[in-house]
């Protein structure tokens, strides 16, 4: 089972809150402000570090451990026990996910010794599911099995019905990882009837739901669809539209297999209308594709072909959507760091103020007491210097401290300024490029001849290739400077991959009358992500096509050595200069050129190929010489 969605399904992960980014800037901002009250009590700030920590969790993971191990400091300094074991259930939640999964038992283990010692039965359960968790993701289905019975114990000793009957839907969920289908329909019976006497609909459906899929694997169509139905009753009555259209598309399915395609049709298309109704353009993708399948079955080729244009168009929008999304991402979480320091700073300025105050009031004491007696007037003077002194070596520490801060947030200013220049710069080149041939067309269509027209259409081809690329690299450079993405090693087939760029890259090429080489060879499997290589070899072959003259060749190869598989894309083109490669995976300095149609580029494409080999444990290399071409390697681990 696909571990995020084994983890979403659980019931008992309590702080697992999906807010939108701006609200949870909104959170973290008046939490931290809260933190700097003067007279916040030792258990409330172990609450309040924990409660950020929980808020970073899944969108900014350093920063989250950072808070949750302050507030193990600070448990652990007045003794808390709750406080430490929260604090490490938490940590071990972090560490699971950043897939380090032994260190992760090792903090919740210790948690759940911690409160069974202090007899937190609620918390317990907690950590025997987080514990569960893990078992599970990483397919040790039976140790998880055990611990997720010792949950559904404590929730039946306590009375908790809602959630006995999560955790009874979760065993079941593991014996279906067992392939145990009667023992996970058991369960899944006993979760429903717990849930239809509690009147919980939400659990209800999605009961129905799993279900109806357990009876579509072992290919039982009218069973599954008595329960699809059921299903769909209550989504229509809770006005769940979103889970209607899925459960729908579930129902078309199965009259399809079933050979009853008009009614699969009538299915797929209220499921289609339920989800532009939300607009929920991943429903919308599978109808589309479940619509052409039926209309090639009827013979209606020409709307098969319109309902697959459809899913084209609305894969599109969704890739746009998530784009989008991430550019917005990073745009927020830099204001979030900057805001960071203007509360760190507001924190020190505090500080000094009040040390200030402290040192006022130590001479306004030494002197009222000074006219009592001189002997007292002179020990207090001796004190207040001594005092004095003390605070001024406190306040240079703090002074050198804020500066310090002051400069790695103009770093960083620097670093966003220098992102975002890249963006404005070279997003307007082809957009601009695009609007003035766009004109030409539109004013000035008679004037122009075939020949002249064809040229127009291919540097309208140009222009909107360079677009794709630049967007396409901003996209990934903001998924992988986010760290959102995780990297999903496999094996990778490199002739099947690099043939998939060539075709891609064919039409391209032939405009420019450049060739590209590349000697039948036998099978190469390396061990890596294959989007992030993929994205690798598609930048190379860009460049080396960018940067060739015509009538050239571009020749890319794979080949083995000491463990490693290599892939070469060497060209004959124009060369880099020696002072320009010697920056040429950073973004320290402008080192972009234009190609010899002077076609533009961003020098940021070969600052993510670096950064995504670092993360495939390879590398990547350059061989060039002015005016003769250059060659890049990359290195990556050969499969075992």
């Amino acid at each position: 089972m696909n571990k995020t969605v084994f983890t979403l399904l659980l019931f008992l992960t309590l702080h697992c809150h999906f807010l939108l980014l701006g609200q949870r800037v909104e959170s973290i901002d008046s939490l931290k402000l809260a933190l700097t009250t003067p007279d916040v009590s030792d258990t409330t700030e172990i609450h309040l570090l924990l409660t950020i920590s929980m808020k970073y969790q899944g969108f900014q993971n350093d920063s989250a451990m950072a808070y949750a191990s302050a507030s193990l400091k600070k448990a652990d300094a007045i003794q808390y026990t709750k406080g430490r074991a929260d604090a490490l259930l938490q940590i071990g939640r972090l560490k699971r996910d950043q897939d380090n999964a032994a260190e992760a038992l090792t903090e919740m283990f210790t948690a759940l010794k911690l409160y069974r010692e202090i007899n937190d039965q609620v918390q317990i359960a907690n950590a025997l599911n987080d514990i569960s968790i893990i078992y599970a993701n990483s397919g040790d289905y039976e140790k998880s099995l055990a611990y997720f019975k010792q949950a559904l114990e404590i929730f039946r000793q306590m009375g908790d019905s809602k959630g006995e009957s999560y955790a009874l839907n979760n065993i079941g969920m593991i014996y279906q990882e067992l392939n145990d289908d009667a023992m996970a329909k058991d369960y899944f019976l006993q979760s429903l009837k717990i849930k239809e006497k509690n009147h919980d609909i939400y659990g209800i459906s999605r009961g129905y739901s799993n279900l109806g899929l357990l009876s579509e694997n072992s290919k039982q169509w009218n069973e599954a669809l008595q329960y699809y139905y059921k299903a769909d009753s209550l989504y229509e009555k809770a006005l769940d539209v979103k889970a209607q259209a899925i459960n729908l598309i579930s129902i078309a399915r199965i009259k399809k297999i079933q050979g009853k395609n008009n009614e699969a049709k009538k299915y797929v298309t209220l499921a289609l209308e339920k989800g532009k109704e939300v607009t929920a353009l991943s429903t919308m993708l599978n109808a589309y594709e479940l619509l052409s399948s039926l209309e090639e079955e009827k013979g209606n080729f020409k709307a098969s072909l319109e309902y697959q244009k459809l899913y084209n168009r609305t894969a599109d929008s969704l890739n746009n959507e998530n784009h989008r999304s991430n550019l917005e991402e990073l745009k927020t979480r830099f204001n979030l760091e900057e805001k960071e320091r203007e509360i760190a700073l507001l924190k020190k300025d505090r500080e000094l103020q009040q040390a200030v105050v402290e040192r006022k009031n130590i001479v306004t004491y030494g002197l009222t007491a000074g006219i009592v007696l001189m002997v007292i007037i002179l020990a207090l003077v001796f004190y207040a210097y001594r005092a004095t002194k003390s605070k001024k070596d406190s306040l240079t520490v703090k002074n050198k401290e804020i500066e310090q801060q002051r400069n790695d947030l103009d770093k960083l200013n620097k670093d966003k300024d220098r992102f975002f220049s890249i963006l404005s710069h070279d997003l307007r080149g082809p957009l601009s490029s695009l609007k003035g041939l766009s004109h030409l067309l539109t004013g000035h269509l008679d004037a122009f001849t075939p020949q002249e027209l064809i040229q127009i259409r291919t540097k309208i081809d140009m222009s909107l290739d360079n677009l794709t690329n630049l967007i396409n690299n901003i996209l990934e450079w903001s998924i992988a400077s986010s760290q959102k993405r995780k990297a999903k090693f496999d094996k990778i087939n490199t002739l099947d991959l690099i043939q998939k760029n060539i075709s891609f890259y064919k039409t391209i090429a032939e405009t420019k009358g450049v060739t590209i080489r590349h000697e039948p060879q036998a099978e190469l499997f390396a061990y890596a992500d294959y989007h992030a290589i993929d994205t690798v070899v598609r930048n190379l072959l860009s460049n080396s096509i960018k940067f060739s003259h015509p009538n050239k060749e571009v020749s890319i190869a794979a080949s083995r050595s000491n463990g490693s598989v290599l892939i070469s894309v060497k060209d004959q083109g124009i060369g880099i200069p020696l002072d320009i490669q010697n920056n040429l995976f950073t973004l320290t300095g402008n080192v972009s050129q234009p190609g010899t149609n002077n076609e533009k580029g961003t020098g940021l494409g070969l600052t993510l190929c670096k950064e995504l080999m670092k993360e495939n444990h390879g590398d990547i290399q350059v061989k060039s010489k002015p005016g003769e071409g250059s060659e890049f390697i990359i290195t990556i681990p050969a499969h075992a």
